[in-house]
C-alpha cells in the first residue's frame, strides 16, 4: 500500500469533479491531515525512533529531532541515556527545568559536571549539570534519545509507511471525512469521521494488547502507558 492508493481510494469513495484524483492535490493534504491525527492520538510502535548527538563542552542545551534527514519530528521522549568514553550507559532522570534551577548544586551556572538530570522546554532538551568533558577522559558523552515520533509526510505515489501499510482505513476513512466537509456534504462526513475515530480506537486497542497483553476485566495498564486518543 502506498499513497497514491489511498488517494484513488479517497477519490472512489467522493467521487466528485471538483476533487480529482490528482498526485499533490487536496487528497494529499487530507491523508497527511489523517496520518497527523492518528499520530496526535496515541503513541503507536510504529512511532518509535532514536536519535544521537555528541554533548558539547560547556553547552547545556541540544535541540530535539525534527523532521530532517532520518529523523522523525518530536513528539515524547521514551528515554533519555548519557554513554561515557566506556560505551557505559547511564540513564538521565526527567525534571521540570525551574525545579532543577533552584536547586542549591544547579544555582551557580558556572559549575559543570557530569549531567544527571534533563528537562525539555521549548524543543530543547535542557543538561543538569551542564556538561564539562573533563570528567569523560576530555571526551564527549553521547546522548541517546529514543522517542516517538511524527510521521513524515506523504509526497511522491510510491511513499509508504507502517501506518499506511496496515492501517490504510484510518486514513482513507479520515481524509474521505475532510473531502466530505469541504464539498459541504456533511452527512457523509460525520459517517466517515465515525469510521476513522472507530479505526483509531481499533488501533490502540491492539497496541495496548501487543505491549501490555489481554487485560482482564477491570483491570487498567499502567500510568504512562500509553496517552489517551486525542482526535
Amino acid at each position: 500500500m502506498a499513497l497514491s492508493t489511498i488517494r484513488t481510494k479517497v477519490a472512489n469513495i467522493v467521487n466528485r469533479d471538483d476533487i480529482p484524483d490528482t498526485a499533490g492535490g487536496l487528497i494529499d493534504g487530507w491523508i497527511n491531515d489523517a496520518q497527523r491525527r492518528v499520530c496526535r492520538a496515541y503513541n503507536f510502535a510504529f512511532m518509535e525512533s532514536e536519535a544521537t548527538a555528541s554533548t558539547v563542552d560547556e553547552q547545556q542545551n541540544y535541540a530535539l529531532p525534527t523532521a530532517s534527514g532520518d529523523d522523525l519530528r518530536f513528539k515524547s521522549e521514551i528515554s533519555l541515556e548519557l554513554v561515557n568514553s566506556y560505551s557505559y550507559r547511564v540513564g538521565l532522570k526527567r525534571l521540570y527545568k525551574q525545579d532543577l534551577e533552584r536547586k542549591a548544586e544547579y544555582l551557580d551556572t558556572t559549575d559543570y559536571g557530569e549531567p544527571r538530570y534533563y528537562s525539555i522546554q521549548k524543543g530543547q532538551i535542557y543538561l543538569f549539570p551542564t556538561p564539562d568533558h573533563t570528567s569523560n577522559a576530555e571526551t564527549a558523552w553521547t546522548l541517546n534519545l529514543e522517542y516517538y515520533g511524527y510521521l513524515d509526510d506523504l509526497s511522491e505515489d510510491t511513499d509508504s509507511n507502517d501506518l499506511v501499510s496496515y492501517h490504510p482505513d484510518a486514513l482513507v476513512a479520515l481524509a474521505s471525512a475532510d473531502a466530505f466537509r469541504y464539498a459541504h456534504e456533511e452527512e457523509k462526513a460525520e459517517y466517515w469521521e465515525s469510521k476513522g475515530k472507530n479505526y483509531i480506537e481499533e488501533m490502540i486497542r491492539e497496541e495496548q494488547v501487543n505491549t501490555h497483553g489481554n487485560l482482564e476485566e477491570g483491570m487498567e495498564p499502567e500510568d504512562g502507558a500509553g496517552t489517551s486518543p486525542r482526535y
